[in-house]
């Protein structure tokens, strides 16, 4: 009975001495005005990016910090394993084509498909790279007219992927084995423009729906496998993000954030859309909201969509205090590390950051 109480009385002593919780992970700002994120070694120690519409592109790390690259990027993605960097740059003749950092500013461009013409001075641009960095998918540019997706590697080059009905596509990411690229077809039979993207898939060269009915909107993620995919157009919401399994051609609706009535566009404010996912399916990031500023979100099975600053908060994650959250695009394999853009209120300027959970 003494040793009850004894034990009793410990526990107690521990309980009103003991702090507050440790922190559950950190939260790091890139340091770098104007460094909107776009992708994300495996590991987190490598973060690229791009500086605005037409780059310089970027390349942080903890110890360097964001170094640029030069291109003429939009987005830019790196392999898993953090060797290869995919984006856009231009030739001797000033012509813009998908390309791979060389180091320094050099960019080796990669040209545009056999079939392929000029678009506003651009032949092709990347969109996705595979774990390794041996496959690369994006969007050329072909005759007659629009666009298709294309996916390259070194033996083949690169190839046209076509697209259904005569219409436009993308390969909008690719699976870490690079034997899945995900995107969409353009179809002109839908009303809005979020309804104009049907999910597309490429495996082995082949082109389907994520549904055979084509209701299934825009593949912007992708996992190890090619298993799981994540982007915006559910049946049910075409506004909304999802994620699609392919195990069982189950679709999730995600949600969108509630961002408060606003007349004559709460149907556009509660929107969002899906860019990262885990290898198992169940860590999701992405951006909710139309109007800025937008919010990043995390989607569990446990939480479901929350706002991700939130979700850090109740893990104790410290420095997100004066920060905006504007959208997470990056996950790792294991959804413990998120990289992404918002707004360092502090400074009053857009910086990108990282996030690595425990």
């Amino acid at each position: 009975m003494k040793a009850l109480i004894f034990c009793l009385t410990m526990a107690a002593v521990v309980a009103s001495t003991a702090g507050p919780l440790a922190a559950q992970g950190t939260f790091t700002g890139l340091g770098s005005r104007d460094s909107y994120v776009s992708g994300m070694s495996a590991d987190g120690s490598i973060v690229v990016g791009v500086r605005g519409n037409d780059g310089p592109a970027f390349r942080w790390t903890a110890d360097g910090g964001a170094v640029d690259i030069g291109s003429v990027s939009q987005q830019t993605k790196i392999s898993r394993d953090g060797k290869v960097i995919v984006g856009s740059a231009q030739d001797a003749k000033g012509i813009t084509s998908a390309a791979i950092w060389q180091g320094g500013t050099q960019w080796r461009t990669l040209g545009g498909t056999p079939n392929g013409r000029v678009q506003d001075n651009t032949l092709s641009s990347a969109w996705g790279v595979s774990a390794d960095g041996s496959v690369i998918v994006g969007l050329a540019w072909v005759k007659p007219t629009g666009g298709h997706g294309f996916r390259w590697d070194a033996v083949n080059g690169m190839v046209d992927l076509g697209s259904f009905q005569n219409k436009s596509s993308r390969a909008s990411a690719v699976s870490g084995d690079g034997h899945v690229a995900v995107g969409w077809n353009e179809n002109s039979t839908w009303d809005g423009a979020l309804y104009s993207w049907i999910g597309s898939m490429w495996w082995q060269g082949m082109q389907r729906f994520l549904n055979p009915f084509g209701w299934i909107g825009q593949g912007e993620g992708v996992n190890d496998s090619g298993s799981v995919i994540v982007g915006r157009g559910h049946p049910s919401f075409p506004r909304h993000a999802y994620r699609f399994t392919a195990w069982d051609g189950a679709v999730i609706e995600l949600g969108a954030i509630p961002r408060g009535f606003t007349p004559n566009v709460q149907d556009q404010e509660d929107q969002s859309i899906a860019f990262g996912v885990s290898d198992d399916g169940t860590v999701v990031v992405g951006s909710s909201g139309w109007k800025p500023p937008t919010d990043a979100f995390i989607w569990t099975p446990d939480t479901k969509m929350v706002k991700l600053k939130d979700y850090l908060k109740d893990k104790g994650v410290s420095g997100i205090e004066g920060w905006t959250l504007l959208v997470a695009n990056s996950v790792s394999p294991d959804g413990k590390i998120i990289a992404g853009t918002g707004i360092n209120e502090v400074k009053q300027e857009v910086e990108g950051w990282i996030v690595k959970l425990q």
